[in-house]
């Protein structure tokens, strides 16, 4: 049976992915999607997937002014300054008109942690967190291949995607173990904040399937969606 989800805008749900990163959070964002058309009858257009990481890259690969600002406050494969990701966020969501909005890779800082209850203040939300340890990470991230021509990600090694493009490394998994230390310095802090509120707050082995995660937080959260 397929539960309809609520049609008031003013119930929006909003969705906080955050794990380190290759932890699969893109994954489980997919995860979540199927799930909500499946089971709870949304469309494409009742759902948006907004991953932070691949604002930035796009800022920054279309030379935007905002990708240039990135281009100028921002090493390889380090996290973006807290008012630059507020600005993009603010921008990217000005365009959403979703019933459940997934947030992939934000807050990451305790900054961020802040400015998030205030853009969210209007919303439901709730936060995902896959804690999933550095040796496995780093496993994963040997067969990791993203599409040149569109983007997609695989876990197949060298190759050729489906479109017919060149499946290549990301540049940022060049400098994963400098990544891994940022995070466990700037995120982990926001991720203890976050718990220690108590506010819907939802942590899951790194081990854990992306598809039971998805069918037990929504089940969890099924009161904002039926």
């Amino acid at each position: 049976m397929i539960r309809k989800v609520k049609t008031d805008m003013n119930n929006k749900f909003v969705i906080s992915l955050i794990g380190a990163p290759a932890s699969g959070k893109g994954y489980i964002s997919m995860c979540l999607i199927n799930e909500l058309k499946e089971k709870y009858g949304l469309k494409d257009s009742d759902v948006a997937d907004v991953s932070v990481g691949e604002m930035i890259r796009r800022e920054k690969k279309n030379g935007t002014p905002l990708g240039l600002k990135l281009q100028a406050n921002m090493k390889e494969g380090g996290l973006a300054p807290d008012d630059i990701v507020k600005e993009m966020l603010i921008k990217e969501l000005k365009n959403i008109d979703a019933k459940v909005l997934i947030l992939d890779g934000y807050p990451r800082t305790v900054g961020q942690v802040r400015e998030f209850h205030k853009l969210m203040d209007n919303f439901a939300t709730a936060v995902i967190f896959r804690d999933t340890p550095k040796d496995l990470i780093l496993e994963r991230v040997k067969k990791r291949r993203i599409c040149e021509k569109c983007g997609m990600a695989h876990n197949v090694g060298d190759g050729v995607c489906e479109c017919g493009g060149k499946l290549i490394q990301r540049k940022d998994d060049s400098v994963l173990p400098e990544r891994l230390a940022e995070y466990e310095e700037m995120t982990l802090p926001a991720v203890l904040e976050l718990k220690n509120e108590g506010k819907n707050f939802f942590w899951y082995e790194g081990t854990a399937e992306g598809n039971d995660i998805a069918r037990e937080f929504l089940e969890a959260n099924k009161d904002l969606l039926v």
